[in-house]
């Protein structure tokens, strides 16, 4: 098989993240993020691996029409779904682009912003440099990656690699690939960044029912063409076996995940 990537968005999959991804996991894990960010008005920000928009919106939200927002994404489709969602505030910017070599001005922002993105970016140093180049001196940047898997997050792996491919588990590490926020701290510190500082938090999502969870993250990522491929037998079998592994956790028909985040932000000089 090919490796997944989130390059390969098709606009189902990109509206399916913003219908499900988004309000269940996104956005309760934006709190944080954003409380850190402490954007003013009028401030110019940008919302580096965008996806839908989440980040962007809730920014122009605060920064209001004196401000300036710019989402920037790699997958077009995802760029286009955000574009076709409401927002108030600063008008955002989306523009497609790529976090190793984002495509603003030098200086030209005063905070800089990266949701659950950095631990798909190949080359994560020059990710963090190109935060760096695009703030003026003073500017923020705050990041956060998921933490460590969680037991829901991690009977779907499994599901996932021992019933149709081991390899699309590893997909899944990968997304789990940064949880410990000193590997954030230390991107940072190397990109030439002050006042580093990196934080735990949780972010309390709902999930729904297992099944549906399943299918709904199966689908909403790269993942989704090729346990398509998989037999019917082999597709039953997956679903079967995450559901058994998440009985335990399911409460009144829905799936509540505490998933472990990490966070860090610093300052340009």
């Amino acid at each position: 098989m090919g490796t997944a990537s989130f390059r390969e968005y098709s606009g189902p999959a990109a509206q399916l993240y913003q219908d499900f991804f988004v309000p269940s996991i996104a956005t309760p894990a934006s709190g944080e993020l954003l409380r850190v960010a402490d954007l003013q008005p009028g401030e110019r920000v940008v919302d580096v691996a965008c996806g839908t928009g989440v980040i962007a919106r809730a920014a122009a939200e605060v920064v209001g029409p004196n401000g300036a927002v710019a989402g920037v994404d790699v997958a077009p489709d995802m760029l286009a779904v955000a574009a076709a969602v409401p927002a108030t505030g600063a008008e955002i910017e989306w523009t497609e682009g790529d976090a190793v070599s984002v495509p603003l001005p030098d200086a030209s922002c005063d905070v800089a912003l990266s949701q659950m993105g950095i631990m798909f970016v190949g080359d994560k140093a020059a990710a963090a440099s190109e935060l760096h180049r695009v703030l003026a001196p003073a500017g923020r940047v705050v990041a956060n990656t998921p933490g460590r898997i969680s037991p829901v997050l991690e009977a779907m792996r499994d599901a996932i690699a021992d019933n149709v491919d081991p390899n699309l588990g590893a997909f899944v590490d990968v997304v789990f690939s940064m949880p410990d926020p000193e590997i954030l701290v230390r991107l940072l510190v190397d990109a030439g960044f002050e006042d580093v500082v990196g934080e735990e938090y949780s972010a309390s999502l709902d999930l729904p029912a297992p099944a549906e969870m399943l299918w709904s993250y199966i689908n909403l990522t790269p993942l989704g063409s090729f346990v398509g491929s998989a037999s019917e037998e082999a597709k039953d079998a997956m679903e079967r076996q995450f559901v058994e592994a998440c009985a335990t956790h399911v409460v009144d028909g829905r799936l509540p995940v505490d998933q472990p985040m990490a966070l860090a932000h610093a300052v340009r000089a």
